[in-house]
C-alpha cells in the first residue's frame, strides 16, 4: 500500500518486502512477525527466493489455508484459491532493505472513502480504470475478514466480522456490513480522536 505513482514514469514503494516497523500504522506488526516465526522460516529459503517474493508467498499461503475451500489432503485441487495462487504466481520482486521514509502511507480509518481513493484508486490501482480501481479497492478491503483491531496498536478495537469467523478467509466481512446492525462508539478508551462504528451482534430483519 506504499506504492506511489509520481507521474512521468517515477514510482516508489510497492511489493518490495520492506516494512518500516517504526511507523505507527505498523504498531504490533513486529511482535506478530516474531510470534509467527515467519522470519525464521525465511532463513531456510533466503538463498532461493527474495524476501519480497517470500512475503507474497506467505500472504497467499495464509489466505489459502484459511479459505473455506482449503483441502488439507489435496490443497491444490482445481478451482481452489491455493491452486489459483500457485498457477498465477509471478516471481522476480526485488527486496528493498530500508524504507525509513515510509510513514503515514496507510489508509486512515478516520478519513474514510476519500483516503481510500487517494491511496488505492490514485496510486495502487492507477491505470486500471476508475470503476475497476474502485472494485479492486472494495475487494482488498475484504482482508479485514481476518484478524481484529486492538486499542494498544491502532486506537481502535474489535472484530470486523463475527468473532467465530475471524480465522477464516471468506466473505463474512461483507456479510456483516450488510446484515448486522452497527452503532457509533465514541472516544474509544477515552481518546476523543478515535471514533468507530461498532458491530451489534444481531441480524437485521
Amino acid at each position: 500500500m506504499d506504492y506511489r505513482n509520481h507521474g512521468s514514469g517515477s514510482e516508489s514503494g510497492g511489493s518490495d518486502g520492506c516494512v518500516n516497523f517504526n511507523d505507527g500504522d505498523n504498531a504490533g506488526l513486529a511482535s506478530c512477525v516474531t510470534t509467527s516465526t515467519v522470519n525464521t522460516i525465511y532463513q531456510n529459503y533466503c538463498d532461493v527466493v527474495s524476501l519480497a517474493d517470500f512475503i507474497v508467498i506467505t500472504a497467499e499461503a495464509l489466505m489459502s489455508r484459511t479459505a473455506t475451500d482449503y483441502n488439507s489432503g489435496s490443497p491444490f485441487t482445481a478451482g481452489t484459491l491455493a491452486q489459483k495462487f500457485r498457477d498465477r504466481f509471478k516471481a522476480g520482486r526485488t527486496t528493498q532493505e530500508t524504507c525509513s521514509d515510509n510513514t503515514g502511507l496507510m489508509p486512515d480509518a478516520n478519513v474514510g472513502c476519500s483516503h481510500l481513493e487517494s491511496i488505492f484508486v490514485n496510486h495502487v490501482y492507477y491505470g486500471s480504470g476508475d470503476s475497476n480501481a474502485w472494485a479492486m479497492t472494495a475487494a482488498i478491503s475484504g482482508a479485514h475478514t481476518l484478524g481484529s483491531a486492538k486499542t494498544a496498536n491502532s486506537g481502535f478495537n474489535g472484530h470486523w466480522s463475527d468473532a467465530t469467523q475471524q480465522g477464516k478467509f471468506n466473505n463474512d466481512h461483507y456479510r456483516s456490513i450488510i446484515l448486522k446492525g452497527w452503532g457509533p462508539e465514541l472516544a474509544i478508551n477515552g481518546n476523543t480522536n478515535k471514533d468507530q462504528w461498532k458491530r451489534i451482534d444481531r441480524d437485521i430483519e
